[in-house]
């Protein structure tokens, strides 16, 4: 086990994603790995022939002409787009204390994997961005005029390409990198829209005996909300909603604090909440819950744990206060039947690509603590996020969430809608890079039809006529602390890209 990415093969690219995770850039705290971008065009580019531009949003468009130093040939095609985005999902273990916003990540070689430290490593879309650029910085690769379209706040919400302004596309052809599958090429995808209930209730000050305890769900694989959907896995904040509704019918509790989940695209790995109740009568029903819920879940979750403690005393309303403020009894009831009665997995099969998720929704995050009104109030906010290949069904989603808000008496904020990327099987780009990728793989390449909010939806609507394919390295478990790249298949990605950008 070794953290010399140096000694990977293709060298450029692998150099490039090493100076990559060593600059924190989680969503909305990207721009200084931007910057670092830009820096190294304006320093080093010139012998490249590159020239480089910001938007406001903090978006980096790259132009580098054709290498006709290479093949003459080469001037009289059209340009090609390489599409990539610089900010990652920011997800870690429980025993780490790694910040995201100032620290480095720290990727570690297993064998023909690149892991990172109990954190999420950023391959998603890290190597993507380390193609691209090692591409732009070269000097021996055979390519056509290249524009280099790299975005920011992909990973939540899509904000930097919903900025991106239509003048930056005017390539006909454009490659994303931002797959996780290698010899598949992905021709669409699904589109997305958040969905936050926000849900207040009055708080009280309980006068009887209670015990001050949290109830937590944890050891969960996590994943993925789009890619990972259909795998059956357990999401933490509607398990312990669960948890806690088998309890609250055989022994009533006052509903204090709820945490879980930091990201509305990310399955909830896990979740905690205080309550004030009868301690020895939970802990004596909570085993044979745990019981079911492992027996239930023994394949997909194999480390479920459920487990619960008595607080320590401290003066604020947390996840370890022993403070007396709490919700009603009837209204930790309402809280309860509101995460009970979510939406969440898979709703609808696509009719048009077998095995593939047509309609999905998720909930990422939950918590309920106080308001700021003299801790007269405690407001509980549940972040979902519904995807989906077309509109419609989107919209369907969202009139049955606000159905649901309205019998629970919250408020629901609908927000940050992006579209899918409607399949086209008669693209010519598709056509080249199917017999591309034919050469490096066992035949010609699955098309794939990802159930995740790639950009293309978002380009295609600023550029219709913009050819589009995207396709990358094997990527397992991103959005998750497992996640990792395939070595071996960097490198046969990478000669993919270089012979398509060939032959384009």
């Amino acid at each position: 086990m070794t953290t010399n990415l140096s000694q990977l093969s293709p060298t450029a690219v692998w150099q490039w994603f090493d100076q990559i995770c060593a600059i924190p850039h989680p969503t909305f705290h990207e721009h200084a790995l931007g910057d670092f971008i830009v820096q190294a065009v304006q320093t080093r580019g010139q012998q490249y022939g590159l020239t480089v531009k910001k938007d406001e949003k903090g978006n980096i468009f790259i132009y580098k002409p054709a290498s006709v130093q290479l093949d003459s040939n080469m001037a009289n095609r059209p340009a090609v787009a390489i599409q990539a985005h610089f900010d990652m999902v920011a997800q870690k273990g429980e025993t780490t204390n790694h910040d995201f916003i100032t620290d480095p990540i720290k990727p570690i070689i297993k064998d023909d994997w690149v892991w990172a430290s109990d954190t999420t490593l950023g391959a998603d879309n890290g190597i993507g961005l380390a193609m691209a650029l090692a591409v732009a910085f070269s000097d021996d690769i055979v390519h056509p005029p290249l524009e280099l379209i790299l975005t920011c706040e992909e990973e939540i919400g899509m904000g930097g390409v919903q900025a991106i302004h239509p003048e930056w596309l005017t390539a006909p052809a454009m490659i994303n990198l931002d797959s996780e599958d290698e010899g598949e090429l992905f021709i669409g995808c699904a589109g997305g829209r958040d969905a936050t209930f926000q849900l207040t209730s009055s708080l009280i000050t309980v006068t009887e005996d209670v015990t001050p305890m949290v109830i937590k769900v944890s050891g969960l694989q996590g994943g993925h909300s789009g890619i990972d959907i259909h795998k059956g896995l357990a999401n933490a904040n509607l398990l312990l909603a669960r948890v806690l509704a088998s309890l609250f019918g055989s022994s009533p509790f006052y509903l204090q604090h709820w945490t879980g989940g930091v990201l509305r695209n990310v399955i909830t790995r896990e979740a905690s909440a205080a309550v004030l109740g009868d301690f020895d009568r939970i802990s004596q029903l909570l085993p044979t819950i745990l019981q079911t819920l492992q027996a239930e879940y023994k394949i997909t979750e194999p480390n479920l744990t459920v487990t619960v403690e008595k607080l320590v005393a401290t003066d604020a309303l947390s996840p370890e206060s022993t403070n007396l403020s709490a919700l009603s009894i009837a209204d930790s009831q309402r809280v309860l039947n509101l995460l009970r009665s979510l939406p969440n997995g898979v709703i609808r099969m696509s009719d048009s690509f077998a095995g593939v998720v047509d309609t999905s929704i998720s909930t990422g995050v939950v918590k309920l603590g106080q308001t700021h009104d003299n801790n007269q109030t405690a407001t509980l906010e549940i972040r979902c996020l519904m995807r989906s290949l077309g509109e419609t069904p989107k919209d369907d989603i969202a009139q049955r969430l606000q159905a649901l808000a309205d019998l629970a008496g919250a408020a629901l904020e609908l927000s940050d809608d992006y579209p899918g990327w409607q399949p086209d099987p008669d693209s010519k780009l598709l056509a080249v890079a199917k017999s591309v990728m034919a050469t490096h793989f066992a035949g010609e390449p699955k098309l794939q039809v990802i159930h995740a909010g790639l950009e293309c939806g978002i380009f295609k609507g600023k550029a219709p006529n913009m050819d589009m394919i995207s396709f990358g390295p094997n990527i397992r478990a991103a959005h998750s602390p497992k996640e990792r790249v395939q070595i071996a298949s960097v490198a046969k990605t990478w000669q993919v890209l270089l012979d398509l950008l060939k032959v384009l």
